[in-house]
């Protein structure tokens, strides 16, 4: 069991009550064979930050036409999550994990209830002594308990390819896609007005319209390492984008990168 508080610093000088509570148990079963499985439940009360949302206000159409309102949220948040891990043993080949997390909590995005999932899912293979292949997929996604709509979703597939040539040569790729979707902000679960942002840098406020931005990164390195001391590191990134995730029929390059890294150690 494990109980964690969070306050801001001033609250504490002044005796207020806490910001974040968090009461979790934790569980960890290991199996024959190796196998790691663990369960958890998670009980969470967050108190809303009028700091953290000062750029925040509510859009509310009249007759005398538009007004702002303040974004003034609900008092607290209550959570209750549910957590499974599982990792498998040291495989000859092959080791796995998957972490999986479910049930309600805040919905950072516009303070309130969101039924979420987070998931990541790893797998390490090594076919041969000289290869090893890690691919890698993350989730998180929020739904609002209100009526069920997806406020945000975010997925980041990954994949890392390692080969060793040779004693010297190693050669690595690194492919991760990130998709980014959320929702129109809305105040949801109490007035459902429109949310609208302050810009810093223009001090005007804007509407947090929906949006979907897709990133696919692309890393490659050839390294050579004949003997200790003598290095020669070669690299290539490069950054492309898209309108709808997981396409890969219409990417945009909007950004590339070389490097080069060479060292020799002189011996008297």
């Amino acid at each position: 069991m494990l109980l964690n508080g969070v306050w801001q610093y001033k609250d504490v000088t002044l005796g207020d009550a806490w910001l974040e509570k968090k009461l979790h148990f934790n569980n960890s079963f290991t199996f024959k064979g190796g196998w790691l499985v663990g369960l958890s439940t998670l009980i969470e009360s967050f108190a809303f930050d009028q700091a953290f949302y000062s750029d925040y206000r509510l859009l509310q159409s009249g007759a005398n036409g538009p007004a702002l309102l303040p974004f003034t949220g609900t008092p607290h948040l209550h959570n209750l999550d549910y957590v499974v891990t599982a990792n498998t043993p040291q495989f000859s080949k092959f080791t796995g994990s998957v972490l999986y997390i479910w049930g309600r909590d805040e919905n950072f995005f516009e303070w309130s209830s969101a039924d979420i999932v987070f998931a990541t899912y790893a797998l390490d293979y090594r076919p041969t002594t000289q290869l090893r292949i890690s691919p890698q997929y993350q989730l998180q996604s929020y739904d609002r308990r209100s009526d069920g709509s997806t406020v945000g979703v975010g997925r980041i597939p990954r994949l890392k390819v390692e080969y060793q040539v040779s004693r010297a040569v190693f050669l690595r790729f690194i492919g991760e896609y990130n998709s980014q979707t959320q929702d129109a902000l809305r105040d949801d679960s109490r007035t459902n007005l429109p949310i609208v942002v302050r810009d810093p840098a223009t001090g005007l406020f804007n509407l947090s319209p929906a949006f979907e931005r897709n990133r696919f990164r692309v890393d490659a390195l050839f390294s050579y390492q004949p003997i200790p001391g003598t290095v020669f590191f070669a690299g290539y990134g490069s950054i492309l984008t898209e309108a709808r995730a997981l396409r890969f029929d219409r990417l945009q390059r909007s950004s590339d990168g070389f490097y080069v890294k060479a060292s020799y150690l002189f011996r008297l």
